[in-house]
């Protein structure tokens, strides 16, 4: 873990594991006391040495004594459990390991340079291989002349110098991975170029090479370009870089690929924007979770989980595949597969995963589950283990993808989010087609399918069914036929609308029973006299209360006028025009003189027709 909270104690905090076993709880196994005096431990790293494990931290002297120039900022400890290993054993199934004592083995001065203001910023150790040198390094911050110092940790006391690099940008991130026997590469990053050291069994003084620089960074002109935050080895020709783009516009992970030759400059071979909701960065964390058995021998298929912290106090979980044929590894897409949400309650400063050491082969039903464990510590000074499953692979063998069964973290089948893609979006399709039947239907342009007038409101029908707005100046010379035509088509209409133009005889359009009463009226002023207009009325066949009225033309419409019509066929007629609300009997027979009644329901023509 890069960092640990302030304060003058190495120590650990008990705070509920958020992963699957929600009861399980982080447990102070031992503790130091620093000095009051001395500064708080910036950096930290874990070691081993045999059964030993060692403790590699940056924390600064006294004041007096970084004034005196004896800074002796790097600091080892040692962590170890009194007893027999029978007692060890014991201690650990009662979960009593309070008595583990932590020591002070040594502290040294790393760094050349006389500026008081500088700390030990970043540590970092090489990955441990069986009977192989594990290498660090030590870099500095705020500072004016940065350092970067590499060390061996077969000597602690104090380590064994490797070499330095001095001058530029402060380093912002640093890492290592072991290539053979005593071959290391060793990369870093300042806010806008990635270096490249190769280091050997001797000390070597070549400066280290550029392999990538930020396109736009050496412009004279000011310029907002991304900054690196982070960097990781994935394989020997592969940097992760963690990126964040200026004026906290979101971060990105890009994978740089080095050329063949090991020389040159890196190409971006894959990119993935974060979320929106990130728009910064603070720390990352990578796991192989098949690493090669040995620093030589040839990275094959597998898995590589991501860490992202960012500012808002998440973490993200991504996955990245490596595939491997004779040579050559292809990437896949960088995805996404989970997000912790307010892991901590200020920002969070270092994350770090476990060894994952895959069980040994065969895997049977009775091989435990096996788990990959991150832990997270932010400035609120809380620690955070977070538990991700894990998964064999069985047919990674008979595929020829592995030697053995590899394990991958658990994802949403590819099928499966396809699927659920498909089936939501034609559930989407599928209501938006009801949707718009539903409103054809209530204003009658399509023939009824689904019925939506009897599971609508009557309200929501009106509003649905209220009639068009025509344009202003629209005066209908466009139609076809400039028949006037008066429809009383919804008889339980209660008022005229505001678009309609006032009642009158010969209007274009009649839609309630207050306007067909003028009409009437109107007709009613003329007594039934011959030389007044006419009209033909004739029931609406879609609804039992809907009265279509016409001026009438004979050479269109048939009909009967109401002297012509029974004494049956009249009641009938005057019962349906008071149920629509269009006549009361106290305005007399004399108006219904002057209109021509067409089919009524197909019984009234019926019983003009002798029926």
């Amino acid at each position: 873990m890069d960092t640990l909270p302030p304060g003058g104690r190495w120590w650990r905090r008990s705070r509920e594991e958020r992963g699957r076993k929600q009861n399980r709880r982080l447990e102070e196994v031992g503790e130091i006391d620093l000095s009051k005096e001395e500064d708080n431990v910036t950096s930290l790293a874990v070691g081993g040495q045999g059964h030993k494990t060692i403790v590699f931290a940056g924390a600064n002297s006294s004041p007096k004594d970084v004034k005196a120039g004896n800074n002796a900022h790097f600091r080892v400890f040692e962590i170890e459990t009194a007893g027999q290993p029978s007692e060890k054993a014991k201690a650990a199934e009662s979960g009593n390991l309070s008595h583990n004592k932590i020591t002070e083995t040594s502290r040294s001065i790393l760094f050349k340079g006389a500026d008081p203001d500088t700390y030990q910023r970043l540590l970092r150790l090489s990955k441990p291989f069986p009977n192989q040198v594990q290498l660090g390094a030590v870099a500095t911050g705020l500072t004016k002349d940065p350092e970067i110092v590499l060390f061996d940790t077969s000597s602690t006391t104090p380590p064994k110098s490797r070499g330095a690099v001095r001058g530029g940008r402060e380093a912002v991130d640093l890492d290592f991975l072991q290539t053979g026997d005593s071959e290391y590469q060793f990369a870093y990053c300042d806010i806008f170029d990635v270096f490249l050291k190769k280091i050997t069994s001797t000390v070597s003084d070549e400066e280290p090479q550029t392999i990538y620089k930020t396109p736009a960074s050496r412009s004279t002109e000011r310029v907002t370009v991304p900054q690196f935050r982070a960097l990781r080895w994935l394989t020997k020709d592969s940097l992760l870089m963690l990126t964040n783009i200026h004026s906290n516009g979101g971060a990105v992970l890009q994978l740089l690929r080095l050329p063949p030759s090991g020389k040159g400059e890196c190409r971006v071979a894959r990119s993935h924007r974060l979320p929106p909701r990130i728009t910064k960065a603070s720390a990352l964390a990578v796991c192989n979770l098949t690493p090669p058995l040995s620093p030589s021998a040839p990275q094959d298929y597998t898995q590589f989980v991501i860490a992202v912290a960012a500012q808002d106090m998440s973490v993200s979980l991504f996955k990245l595949d490596l595939q491997a044929e004779v040579g050559v590894t292809l990437f896949s897409k960088i995805k996404p597969f989970r997000t912790f949400k307010d892991v901590h309650p200020y920002q969070i400063t270092g994350l770090t995963f476990s060894n994952f050491e895959p069980p040994a082969h065969p895997v049977t039903a009775r091989t435990p589950p096996q788990n990959l464990k991150l832990a997270s510590v932010g400035v609120s000074n809380t620690v955070v283990v977070h538990t991700i499953p894990l998964f064999p692979v069985p047919l990674s063998v008979k595929r020829g993808q592995s030697k053995t069964p590899r394990y991958v973290v658990a994802l949403p089948s590819s099928a499966v989010v396809v699927g659920l893609s498909v089936a939501l979006i034609t559930l989407g399709v599928l209501l938006a087609s009801i949707f718009i039947q539903t409103i054809l239907e209530i204003r009658g342009a399509v023939p009824n399918y689904i019925n939506a007038r009897h599971h609508i409101p009557l309200v929501i029908q009106e509003a649905i069914g209220k009639p068009y707005s025509f344009p202003e100046g629209y005066d209908g010379s466009s139609r076809a036929s400039n028949q006037p035509v008066l429809s009383g088509r919804r008889g339980h209409l209660g008022q005229p609308t505001e678009e309609t133009d006032p009642p009158l005889p010969g209007a274009d359009i009649v839609s309630d029973p207050v306007r067909l009463a003028e009409l009437l009226q109107n007709i009613q002023k003329n007594d039934g006299d011959d030389t007044a207009q006419k009209y033909f009325i004739t029931e609406h066949g879609e609804s039992p209360d809907g009265i279509n009225a016409h001026l009438h033309d004979e050479a269109v419409h048939s009909g009967h006028s109401w002297e012509d019509l029974t004494q049956e066929q009249r009641v009938k007629w005057q019962q349906k025009l008071k149920d629509a609300g269009y006549w009361a009997e106290d305005m007399g027979e004399t108006i219904l003189k002057g209109i021509v009644f067409g089919t009524l329901g197909g019984m009234v023509g019926q019983a003009v027709g002798g029926g």
